[in-house]
């Protein structure tokens, strides 16, 4: 696909614009339209034009505008054609200045604009040409310039390596220079874009081919290599290429070196640049001829550092560590000048130490400081910064950049090749050495780069070991005195002893004359002293008469911040600190101390004031670093705990003091238990409610065994649901629960029983519980359940006489009936029946309701006795058509529970079954013995499961959970002709609840429901 030129086009008039557009579209250019002169710059950014055609009026924010994109790198050549009305010759210059290239009418002849930007364009083709030539040319003559000056055979190999591998499009380059008398390499280098090719430079270096190819007695000119065995071997060891270039060099035809490159690009180099290169190798092999006359033949390897440079760096402190790396660059890379600028992060400023120029011993801003330096105000540099760059080359010959060009005049003199080095510690830009030559054409090869950053790499090494070494002695001296105090930084120790201990310990570990600790009182949001040691009392009571709230209240917003305290300046104590102070400031750490001086460490705990620590007058009187005040912090931090501690063993007593009244003399009883169920702490009221003199007559006994066997079940799940995070039904125990516990005198007393869970030192550590005595009310339940038993039997009686009578006349005792006689007197007789059955659930219910419902286990067989109630009901489900099927596991054993109460369970479970249950349809009954695990204490526990499966109507799932409930009926059991009591189930439930065991419901509508109830393998108590 041909590639379209790209236009962008803004245009006043919204017709001229389409109207234009559209023609430059139809003759082929790519037509981008900015809306209004906003737009103009993004939108030039993102195409990138080869011209530009303004139609917009040409104001001061569209000339701005216009400078702006000119200036920029993406249309830096891209022509600009104005659209205005004739204009003079002088503004025509004016316009020029702004970057216009050209004018035409606003409605211009379309055949005058498509001549005008052919013309543009194939003049701007024709400047990058010359743009591009007139670079490689200024390249060549660079390294030209610098093969002539450049004294070490190493380095001018080096040079020629880097200038090949960059301005040339070569994939590899592999040079090699040979030595006829040792008959091997005084220098090899191979240089490629796949890393993978680096594996094989050894078999490469010493491939035979090259000595017999380049290095015998017949002459090899720079060519295109047409060699086969060269060609052969450059295949075998991977170096695949389109073409390949061979340039030997040659001094007084005989042959030096030989440099072999290749491409992927099958026409990399064009006749002329191929002529001139082969041109500036036989300048370089002459200039190695000369170097081997001059220094004499020897193999001149790139030597290592000497490890005394190492050692040197280990005799100085930082400061000279870094004056030193300076002129060590200077003189290793052999430039004009090296400057050294500290860096501060924080405020993103430079400030200039150490200048050192070529042949002096001097540093120029020893007498001389040069001021500091923002880096916003050097875009070049800030950008560089930003890039996080380990360094970066720049030419000011090539790109002028004024501000590089300002940072090196702080020398004196004017440098156009610049080279910066980040010096970092630890990840931490510690700095930033430049280093910078007054000649443009010196060239900085990558390998003498990467020694320059060897060097400064060892000494930020050594830097960093230093630190570590220095902070490590002085972390070890602090910390066994911060130990020693951590040892009385109990809950019982008293405050007043513990915070002088730590002034104290300021003053003899880390050398401050003058200690003040002041306390904040929260209640009345103001400081209130703790002691201080290094002043005189008079002094003392001068300094709280002027700051009666300390000076660090009154002060704190004068001072500069350092670390996480704060630094007052006897200067700056009486003004409002200015960002350009803070660089003033900055430079002052390490300087002398001023009495006037103070530095107050606030005493933090999770970001709230506890107090401040305030000291001056340092032994060594000089301004502490940040590494000093963080030792101070260490301190305040322990000030902190001890004041946290404080705080805490007040609220703990005063918490607990009010709690144990509470629990002491509240009505209900209250008891904590642990895990298992041990009774941890009861109150007076619950011993009193069980009938003990005293509360520590119930500690050490179980929960669950002084409730009753129902309660112990019960209270379980209940535990088990209170440990548990996730609760499925959050209202599950929201009324609480009813249990029976055994009293001292061998009587339940009914309790309501309210619980949560309990922690011990973080973690789960059982529970805790509130109990309602529920006497009162169950007298009431009693009487209510005697009036019930009464009309019960007041209803009961009547009713039977009824029946007898019934039955009399049914038996034509009285004479004979018809037939249709007879069928009413069966229906008034079922009826009767229904109605007695009802009267028995009532009662039933109105026992279950005051706890007077009981079971009565004896051993029995379980099997036996449901294979009977299943042959009861054969008759009944042979009526509806209904199979009726017997699944009985013989492995059951012998268990205890009350024969006539299951019995009553299983006819109501098969009851319902077959009343839900249509004609052809199919129940099951089983049973089956199994092991389960209990949720408290994952004990295992064998238990029978029986069941009634039947293919009927089925449940809703969201009717399920209430079918065990009193009075409660499915959607299916209210149709009239299926309809019950509603107690049936819940009878069902309290039965099985008094077994220890549980009843439960699986359902799916519309294809059949499976109740379930479980007996545990053993005797009840």
């Amino acid at each position: 696909m041909l590639y379209k030129q790209k236009i962008l086009l803004i245009h006043k008039n919204k017709i001229l614009k389409k109207k234009i557009a559209e023609y430059l579209r139809e003759i082929d250019f790519a037509v981008m339209i900015a809306e209004n002169i906003e737009d103009a710059f993004s939108l030039a950014k993102s195409i990138e034009p080869d011209i530009i055609l303004w139609g917009a009026a040409l104001t001061a924010d569209a000339k701005k505008i216009l400078r702006k994109i000119k200036r920029s790198k993406f249309c830096r050549n891209a022509p600009v054609i104005a659209m205005i009305g004739d204009i003079e010759l002088y503004d025509r210059i004016e316009l020029e200045k702004n970057g216009i290239s050209d004018v035409i009418n606003a409605d211009p002849v379309l055949t005058d604009l498509r001549l005008k930007i052919r013309l543009h364009l194939e003049y701007r083709k024709k400047q990058e040409k010359y743009e591009k030539e007139i670079s490689r040319l200024q390249n060549i003559s660079e390294i030209q310039y610098n093969i002539s000056i450049v004294n070490d055979l190493n380095r001018l190999c080096e040079l020629f390596d880097d200038f090949l591998y960059n301005d040339y499009p070569f994939d590899f380059i592999l040079q090699l220079i040979y030595n006829p008398k040792s008959g091997d390499y005084d220098y090899n280098n191979f240089i490629t874009k796949d890393p993978e090719n680096n594996e094989n430079a050894s078999d490469i270096f010493e491939g035979p081919v090259w000595k017999e190819v380049y290095f015998s007695k017949k002459y090899e000119g720079p060519e295109r290599i047409s060699n086969k065995k060269v060609l052969d071997f450059l295949a075998t060891i991977g170096l695949n290429s389109e073409v390949y270039y061979q340039m030997p060099l040659h001094a007084n035809k005989k042959p030096v070196g030989v440099i072999i490159a290749g491409s992927t690009i099958k026409q990399a180099l064009s006749n002329a640049e191929f002529n001139d290169l082969s041109v500036l190798v036989n300048s370089a092999g002459q200039r190695i001829f000369e170097l081997r006359k001059i220094y004499g033949e020897r193999n001149v390897a790139p030597q290592g550092e000497p490890t005394e440079k190492r050692d040197i760096f280990h005799r100085f402190n930082d400061d000279e560590i870094f004056e030193y790396l300076t002129k060590q660059v200077l003189e290793k890379l052999k430039t004009d000048v090296s400057i050294y600028f500290n860096y501060n992060k924080g405020f993103r400023f430079l400030y200039p130490q150490y200048c050192y120029q070529a042949g002096s011993e001097i540093n120029l801003f020893d007498d001389d400081k040069p001021p500091v330096l923002m880096a916003k105000d050097y875009p070049t540099f800030e950008k560089f910064l930003e890039s996080k760059k380990k360094n970066a080359v720049f030419n000011l010959t090539k790109n002028a950049l004024p501000d590089l060009a300002a940072m090196t005049e702080l020398a004196g003199g004017t440098y156009n090749s610049i080279l910066i080095f980040t010096v970092e510690i630890a990840n931490e830009v510690k700095g930033y050495l430049i280093t910078a030559n007054e000649n443009s054409m010196k060239r900085f090869s990558s390998v003498i780069i990467k020694e320059a950053e060897t060097i400064i790499r060892k000494a930020t090494d050594v830097l960093m070991e230093g630190r570590l070494v220095k902070q490590a002695n002085q972390t070890i001296k602090q910390l066994d005195r911060v130990f020693e105090l951590g040892k009385d930084l109990t809950l019982e120790s008293h405050i007043s002893e513990l915070l002088p201990k730590i002034a104290t310990a300021i003053r003899r570990t880390l050398g401050w004359n003058i200690v003040m600790l002041d306390r904040k009182n929260v209640y009345e949001n103001k400081f209130e002293n703790v002691c201080y040691f290094g002043v005189k009392e008079k002094v003392f009571k001068s300094i709280q008469d002027k700051y009666p709230n300390t000076m660090y209240s009154k002060l704190k917003s004068r001072c500069f911040h350092q670390s996480n305290s704060y630094f007052l300046d006897h200067k700056f104590a009486q003004i409002e600190i200015k960002e350009t102070d803070i660089a003033v400031f900055e430079r002052k750490v390490g300087k002398q101390w001023n009495d006037r001086d103070w530095l107050f460490i606030p005493i933090l705990s999770r970001g709230k004031e506890l107090g401040v620590i305030s000291v001056n007058d340092p032994v060594d009187r000089i301004r502490p670093n940040d590494d000093r005040v963080r030792s101070l912090e260490y301190f305040a931090n322990q000030a902190a705990v001890a004041l946290e501690n404080a705080s805490l063993f007040e609220s703990l007593k005063t918490s607990e003091t009010k709690y144990r009244d509470l629990a002491e003399t509240m009505t209900m009883g209250l008891i904590t238990c642990d895990i298992k169920g041990d009774i941890i702490y009861n109150n007076p009221s619950f011993a009193s409610l069980m009938r003990y003199e005293n509360s520590s007559s119930l500690v050490g006994r179980n929960i669950y065994e002084l409730a009753s066997d129902k309660a112990s079940t019960e209270l379980e799940k209940y535990v088990v649901y209170e440990s548990n995070d996730d609760k499925d039904d959050e209202s599950a125990y929201e009324f609480g629960l009813e249990v029976e516990m055994l009293a001292n005198d061998n009587k339940f007393v009914p309790f309501k029983i309210f619980l949560t869970k309990s922690h011990e030192h973080g973690e789960k550590g059982g529970f805790l519980g509130v109990f309602s005595d529920l006497r009162p009310q169950k007298r009431i339940e009693r009487l209510k359940a005697d009036f019930n038993s009464m009309v019960v039997h007041d209803l009961r009686s009547p009713l039977n006489i009824i029946q007898g009578y019934i039955d009399i006349v049914r038996n034509k005792v009285v004479g004979d009936i018809s037939d249709e006689q007879e069928e009413l007197l069966s229906i008034a007789k079922e009826n009767c029946y229904k109605v007695l059955k009802l009267i028995d659930n009532f009662l039933i219910a109105s026992k279950l309701e005051v706890g007077q419902f009981q079971v009565t286990p004896e051993v029995n067989a379980l099997n036996t006795l449901i294979e009977s109630v299943f042959e009861n009901h054969k008759i009944l489900a042979e009526k509806k058509n209904i199979q009726l099927e017997l699944k009985i596991d013989r492995q059951v054993p012998l268990i205890s529970f009350d024969k006539m109460r299951v019995e009553q369970v299983l006819t109501n479970y098969i009851s319902n079954a077959l009343k839900f249950t249509t004609h052809g349809g199919k129940i099951e009954i089983g049973n089956r013995m199994v092991s389960v695990e209990k949720e408290l204490t994952g004990e295992k526990q064998k238990e029978i499961r029986v069941w009634v499966k039947d293919s009927g109507v089925g449940i809703d799932l969201e009717e399920q959970d209430k079918v065990f409930n009193k009075y409660e009926q499915t959607e299916a059991g209210k149709d009239a002709s299926l309809k019950g009591t509603g107690l049936g189930l819940a009878i069902c439930k309290e039965i099985i609840t008094l077994h220890r065991g549980k009843v439960w419901v699986e359902s799916v509508p519309q294809e059949g429901s499976t109740f379930y109830f479980t007996l545990p393998v053993f005797t009840p108590n």
